[in-house]
C-alpha cells in the first residue's frame, strides 16, 4: 500500500472523492434554492434582456440562413473547371476548389459574425451581463461555423471536387450533418450555455457541461466507427500514389491505427473538459487548432509539390520538338527535389507539433545560433542543387539543340557531335564538382584541404598516366582537324578499317574480316581517310602487245559510258574518264592507266563496276587481256 502511494494514487483519489462530494452537496443546494431563485429573476428588464439576446440570436441565424446557399453556382463551375483538369492537374485544382470554397464559406461566417457584432455594438444588449452572455453567443458561433469549414474541408456536401475525403455524396452528406450537429452542440452548450448558467448555478453548469460532453463523446465516436474503413482506404490509396512523398511515410502508418488515436485523442479531450483546468483546456484546444491547421497546410504543400513531378509534359509544344529530350531531363530531376522538400516538409511538421505541444522547444531552438545555421545550410543546399540542375539543364539542351537536324542548321558532322559531347561530359563534371565543393562548404566544411588534396593527386596522376594525357591531348587535335568521321574508312597506326567508335581517348576500327581493333590516339602518326569529301577509283587495265592502244582507249571510253548508264552506280560517279596513257610496258602486257572520281567512299565500289564494264567490253571488242604464259624457243643458229 506504501508503495501504491508513493506516487501520490492514494492522494489523488482522496482529493477528487471530496471535490465530487462538495460538487454534489452545492448541486443540491442550487436545485433546492432553483424555483425562489427563478421567482427573483422573473422580472421586466431580465425578460427584456432575454428578449434582446433572444433578437440578437434569431437575427443572426436568419442572416446565416439567408446566405447559406448563396455561391451555389460559383461551387458548381468550380467543380465543372476541375473535372476538366488535365490528368497532371487535377490534384492541385482539387486543392485550388477545395481552398476556394473554404474561402467562400469563411466570407459567408465572417459576414453573420460582423452582423452579431454590430448588432452588440449598437446596444441590442444592455447592461454587462447581457452583453457577456451575447459575446458568448457570437464567439461561439464563430467557433463553431470554423470547426464546420473544417469539416467540409473534409466531407463537403454540394460537390465532390471540393472534399478531401474521396466518399460518396450520401455518405458525406450524411456524416457532415452529424458531426455538424455535435459541433453546435459541443460549441454552443460549452462556450455559452454552460458559462451563462455557470453565473447563477456553478454547480448545475458542471452538470450540464458533463452531461454535453458525454453526448458529444458518444456522437463522435459513432461517426469514427463508421468512417474507419473508408478514411483507412483513403491514406493507403493516397501513400500508394506517392510513396515518396509527403503521403507515403506519414499516411501510411496512420492508415491503421487513425481511429484508435482519433477515439483516443476526443475520450482524453472530453475528459479534460469535465475534469482538468480552464488553463490546459486553452492549451490543448489552442494545441489542437495548430495541429490540424498545420497538417492541413502541409497536406496542401505536399500535394501541389506532388503535381509537379510530371512538370515536364506541360512545357509548349514548339519546346517539345526542338528540345524533344528536355522533358524527360526535367522529369528525371523534379521529383528528386520535390522528394526531398516532402521529407523536410515532414521534418518540420513533426518539428511544429512538438514545438506546439511542449515536448521539445524546436522553436527557441532555431532562434539559437545553430539553429539559424542549419535553416541557412538547408536553404543553401536546396538552392545549390536548383542552380547546379538549371545550368547542366541549359547546358544541355543547348548541346541537344545543336545536335537536333531537324533545328533549321542541319545535321552536325561527326566531329562538331563528339566535341559537343566532350564539352557535355566536361561540364557535368566541371558543374558537380564546383557544387560540391561549395556545397561542402555550406555545410561548414574547409575545402582548402580538399583543394590542396586535389591538387596534389592530380599531379600525381598525370605523372602516372602520361600516356592517357597523350591519347586525350592528341585525340583532342585530331578531332580540331576534322580528320575523323565516325564511318569514315581510314587507315591509322597501320590498320585500315570503317571507324565504328570515336572518343577523345581511342578510335574503333572495323576491318574487312569483321575484327574490331581499338586504337588509342597515341599511337596514331598519320591518319589515311579514303571517304573525305570524294574519292579517285584508280586502275590499270593491260592489253596483249599485238592489240592497238587506241583500240584499247575506245574499249575503256565505252565501257565508261556503261558505268554511267548503270542506275545503282552511275550516280556515284561525279568525273568524267582520265586515261592518263600507257603507264608500263610489262613482260607481257601494255598497261593503261586511267582514273574516275566519284563520291566519298564510293571509289571501291564504282571500280569494282567499272572492271567487270571493261572485260565485257574488252571481250565484246576483240581485246586480248593477257596472262602469264611462256614461250618455249628454240634458237637459231648463225647464217
Amino acid at each position: 500500500m506504501l508503495s501504491v502511494n508513493r506516487f501520490g494514487l492514494l492522494d489523488w483519489i482522496a482529493g477528487a472523492r471530496e471535490a465530487v462530494t462538495a460538487w454534489a452537496v452545492q448541486l443540491a443546494a442550487e436545485l433546492s434554492a432553483m424555483p425562489a431563485a427563478m421567482v427573483a429573476a422573473a422580472t421586466p428588464e431580465n425578460a427584456i434582456a432575454a428578449g434582446r439576446i433572444a433578437l440578437l440570436v434569431v437575427l443572426m441565424l436568419v442572416v446565416r440562413r439567408l446566405i447559406r446557399d448563396r455561391g451555389g453556382a460559383l461551387i458548381e463551375r468550380l467543380a465543372d473547371w476541375q473535372q476538366r483538369a488535365a490528368p497532371g492537374l487535377g490534384p492541385l485544382r482539387r486543392l485550388v476548389v477545395i481552398a476556394l470554397v473554404i474561402g467562400l464559406h469563411g466570407i459567408k461566417v465572417a459576414l453573420v459574425a460582423a452582423v452579431g457584432y454590430a448588432a452588440i455594438v449598437l446596444g441590442i444588449a444592455t447592461g454587462p451581463e447581457a452583453s457577456a452572455v451575447a459575446g458568448r453567443f457570437v464567439l461561439a458561433f464563430v467557433i463553431a461555423e470554423s470547426l464546420r469549414l473544417v469539416v467540409n474541408a473534409f466531407l463537403e456536401p454540394r460537390a465532390s471536387a471540393a472534399r478531401l475525403l474521396p466518399v460518396a455524396d450520401a455518405a458525406a452528406r450524411r456524416w457532415e450533418a452529424q458531426l455538424s450537429r455535435l459541433v453546435q452542440v459541443a460549441i454552443y452548450g460549452l462556450l455559452w450555455v454552460t458559462p451563462t448558467l455557470a453565473s447563477v448555478a456553478p454547480a448545475l453548469a458542471g452538470l450540464a457541461q458533463a452531461i454535453i460532453t458525454v453526448i458529444v463523446l458518444l456522437g463522435v465516436l459513432k461517426v469514427i466507427r463508421a468512417a474507419r474503413r473508408p478514411v483507412q482506404q483513403w491514406m493507403l490509396g493516397r501513400a500508394a500514389h506517392h510513396p515518396g512523398s509527403f503521403y507515403g511515410p506519414v499516411l501510411g502508418p496512420l492508415a491503421g491505427i487513425w481511429h484508435g488515436l482519433a477515439g483516443a485523442f476526443v475520450t482524453a479531450y472530453a475528459v479534460l473538459i469535465v475534469t482538468g483546468p480552464a488553463s490546459a483546456l486553452i492549451f490543448v484546444s489552442q494545441a489542437s487548432g495548430l495541429s490540424l491547421l498545420i497538417i492541413l497546410a502541409a497536406g496542401f504543400i505536399g500535394t501541389s509539390l506532388a503535381s509537379l513531378r510530371r512538370v515536364g509534359r506541360y512545357l509548349p509544344q514548339r519546346l517539345r520538338a526542338r528540345l524533344p529530350m528536355l522533358a524527360g531531363r526535367i522529369d528525371a530531376w523534379v521529383p528528386r527535389f520535390v522528394g526531398v522538400i516532402h521529407w523536410l516538409l515532414v521534418a518540420a511538421l513533426v518539428g511544429s507539433l512538438l514545438d506546439i505541444w511542449g515536448v521539445v522547444e524546436v522553436g527557441d531552438w532555431l532562434g539559437t545560433p545553430g539553429g539559424q545555421t542549419l535553416i541557412h545550410s538547408i536553404v543553401a543546399l536546396l538552392a545549390i542543387g536548383i542552380l547546379a540542375v538549371s545550368g547542366w539543364l541549359i547546358a544541355a539542351s543547348w548541346i541537344e539543340d545543336r545536335l537536333n537536324p531537324d533545328t533549321g542548321t542541319g545535321e552536325p558532322g561527326a566531329r562538331e557531335k563528339t566535341l559537343l559531347a566532350l564539352f557535355r561530359n566536361a561540364v557535368a563534371i566541371a558543374i558537380l564538382v564546383l557544387a560540391g565543393m561549395v556545397a561542402l562548404s555550406e555545410v561548414g566544411i574547409d575545402i582548402g584541404p580538399l583543394l590542396a588534396g586535389a591538387g596534389v593527386i592530380g599531379l600525381a596522376i598525370g605523372f602516372g598516366a602520361q600516356k592517357l594525357v597523350q591519347d586525350i591531348i592528341t585525340g583532342v587535335f585530331i578531332q580540331l582537324e576534322d580528320a575523323i568521321h565516325q564511318d569514315d574508312f581510314v587507315t591509322a597506326a597501320g590498320i585500315s578499317g570503317t571507324v565504328e567508335r570515336l572518343s577523345i581517348r581511342s578510335l574503333g576500327l572495323r576491318d574487312l574480316s569483321g575484327v574490331l581493333h581499338v586504337v588509342p590516339f597515341s599511337s596514331v602518326d598519320t591518319v589515311s581517310n579514303y571517304t573525305r569529301d570524294f574519292g579517285y577509283h584508280l586502275g590499270e587495265y593491260g592489253m596483249a602487245y599485238r592489240e592497238s592502244v587506241g583500240d584499247a582507249i575506245d574499249a575503256l571510253h565505252s565501257a565508261y559510258a556503261r558505268l554511267q548508264a548503270m542506275p545503282e552506280i552511275g550516280a556515284e560517279v561525279t568525273g568524267p574518264l582520265e586515261v592518263d596513257g600507257v603507264s608500263a610496258l610489262a613482260d607481257s602486257a601494255v598497261l593503261i592507266r586511267v582514273r574516275i572520281r566519284t563520291t566519298a567512299g564510293m571509289q571501291y565500289a564504282v571500280g569494282r563496276a567499272y572492271n567487270r564494264c571493261v572485260k565485257e567490253q574488252f571481250d565484246a571488242a576483240g581485246i586480248e587481256i593477257p596472262y602469264p604464259h611462256r614461250t618455249v624457243y628454240f634458237g637459231a643458229g648463225e647464217q
